[in-house]
């Protein structure tokens, strides 16, 4: 209960904090609410006696029409309010979703890399969208109010009014709407436990028809002939959860019918009671015609509260899981300021291994790169060259050993001002669909219009000519009407956004892996002659650069097999003399 009383109060906390405008409005609507119903009820029995009276000839119809004209007047007061209140909330709505959403996208730039190696934190991403979705932090706010304010104001003033008829109207009116508040508390939990439960399900939905509307799946999916294949699992695990959600559907209508049962009943009682109050001469006919309309709203009232509040606990668990993805831990962000290298990087006997992996990716590996050194490390995929370039940029922390930079652990840099003096090109590299100024200069977004720094690193990246007669600003993908160039256009591009970062060390992790090994050779002669000043490490499992570095570091099953220049290496005919004489061939 503690728990899901501060997921509660921190809900409303957010939305007083975000849109407190919108909070102002529906604190006010739902007080108006809230007393509306006694106020109608006093003023219609009024209402109701005056124009007996006039009947009789006891009363004049000035007093029938003020009466009236009270009526109507609060009915278009709170109608106006309702409405008003409905444009102001539907509109403060948006925007808290919106901060809610980018709260998400936050958090997943601050995670630590390695928990995105986690499927549990898929999951809990999932639920968390999973609780957006369903608008449930809105219903979490709007339950609350109902039962606070409307709830507590309404039933207080309506059964105030109808106590001064009889007490009886009230047991009679909590005891019909009761079983409401039983069946929401349920059926409400079950539904959040079934939907948790899918969210392994829900992504793999989402997985399956990801893969017909990205168009290089697509095109595998039908030259292998395995679209149908893929949409019939996609239907399996649609009707799976389809039907789950379904059975908990069909419980919640029986469960309600039910309930419904229960309510009528209490309101022909009503009618009853207030039926022989009239007659034995308790009541009035007027107080008769107000009972019931009080009766009315004091059962709605109490049904929306039980409701309401029946509701409240499966809402806070979703938000519950909402909270717990935000509340993941930040990457720590370090708290030595960088000053930029001054002698050597040293990887002293680093060991890494994934989570729910048994293997390790690396083992005990341990060298040094020298300020200004050009170092390649070669190997063949899966020998663990691209976690090696994790854990030197910190983007990954050892399990054993440490990544030192001039001595210091780089885990304890400060993040920013050490990512200010890196770069790399990844080997899944993105596909910006963006301009080509963007694609390029997202690397350095202060220098957006440095048109020249751009043209330059283009050229330097093997791009002599742009794609189109739009130049810089030459939409890149066809997702917004764009062009869509090669995979080795796209390879350049990613060479030139790394270029085109101010840094002093650089990390190319099969960069050139989409382009022919001649071309490959001549775009990374140029980089490392462009890069003299630089300190650059190329990750590849080609042999073609190997010459024009300063040593080679060779991997193998996690391990370093072997380091030294080219001359060195092949004269001790190792691993890296045995990939080298194998693609010897295609540099000739």
């Amino acid at each position: 209960m503690n728990k899901k009383l501060r997921t509660y109060f921190r809900v409303l906390g957010i939305y007083f904090r975000v849109i407190p405008g919108t909070a102002a409005v529906t604190l006010v609507n739902y007080i108006i609410q809230g007393l509306f119903p006694a106020f109608t009820a006093l003023i219609l029995s009024r209402l109701f006696d005056t124009a007996g009276g006039i009947a009789d000839g006891d009363n004049d119809a000035p007093e029938l029409l003020i009466f009236g004209l009270i009526y109507l007047a609060a009915y278009i007061l709170n109608s106006f309010c309702s409405f008003l209140a409905g444009v102001v909330m539907e509109t403060g709505a948006d925007k808290n979703q919106v901060n809610y959403r980018y709260e998400i996208c936050r958090k997943f730039a601050k995670l630590p890399l390695i928990d995105f190696e986690n499927s549990g934190l898929k999951d809990k991403h999932r639920r968390a969208e999973q609780c957006l979705y369903q608008g449930t932090m809105n219903q979490v706010t709007q339950s609350g109010f109902r039962v606070v304010i409307v709830g507590i104001v309404g039933i207080i003033t309506v059964s105030a009014v109808l106590a001064r008829y009889s007490l009886l109207f009230l047991p009679l009116c909590v005891l019909s709407v009761l079983p409401y508040c039983a069946a929401r508390l349920i059926r409400g939990e079950q539904f959040y436990q079934t939907v948790s439960a899918q969210a392994k399900k829900t992504r793999k939905m989402q997985y399956l028809w990801g893969l017909f509307t990205d168009r290089r799946t697509n095109k595998e999916l039908r030259t292998f002939g395995a679209d149908d294949y893929v949409l019939e699992q996609w239907r399996i695990a649609r009707d799976e959860t389809q039907a789950e959600i379904w059975e908990q559907s069909r419980k919640d209508a029986v469960s309600f019918a039910l309930c419904d049962v229960f309510r009528i009943a209490g309101y022909g009682a009503c009618i009853a009671l207030a039926l022989w109050l009239t007659l034995n001469g308790t009541v009035s006919v007027g107080v008769f015609g107000a009972c019931i309309a009080a009766f009315m709203s004091l059962q709605s009232q109490t049904m929306s509260i039980l409701v309401n509040g029946g509701s409240l606990p499966s809402h806070l668990a979703f938000a519950a899981d909402y909270f717990e993805f935000i509340d993941l831990p930040d990457e720590k962000p370090g708290g030595n300021e960088y000053k930029g290298l001054h002698n050597q990087i040293e990887l002293k006997n680093i060991s890494f291994k994934y989570p729910n992996v048994e293997e390790y990716a690396l083992k005990n590996v341990s060298f040094t790169i020298n300020k200004g050194e050009k170092i390649a490390i070669l190997g063949e995929n899966g020998s663990g060259k691209t976690t090696l370039t994790k854990l030197l940029l910190g983007l990954l922390s050892a399990a054993e050993g440490a990544v030192l930079y001039d001595g210091e652990n780089v885990n304890s840099l400060d993040k920013t001002s050490f990512h200010k003096t890196v770069s790399a090109v990844p080997q899944n590299f993105v596909r910006y669909n963006l301009p080509l100024r963007e694609n390029v200069a997202i690397s350095d977004v202060n220098s957006l219009n440095d048109d020249a720094g751009i043209r330059n690193s283009l050229r330097n990246a093997g791009i002599a000519e742009l794609p189109d007669s739009a130049g810089l600003d030459a939409e890149l993908g066809n997702a917004y009407g764009g062009s869509d160039i090669s995979g080795g256009q796209w390879q350049k591009i990613a060479i030139a956004r790394g270029l085109f970062r101010s840094s002093r060390l650089i990390v190319l992790d099969e960069p050139t892996s989409a382009l022919d090994p001649l071309i490959e050779t001549e775009i990374l002669s140029k980089f490392i002659e462009l890069s003299q000043d630089k300190t650059a490490v190329i990750i590849s499992h080609r042999v073609g650069l190997c010459k024009l570095v300063d040593r080679i570091a060779v991997m193998k099953n996690g391990t370093l097999a072997e380091i030294g220049s080219h001359e060195e290496l092949m004269s001790k005919h190792g691993e890296y003399a045995k990939l080298y004489s194998a693609q010897e061939k295609w540099y000739l």
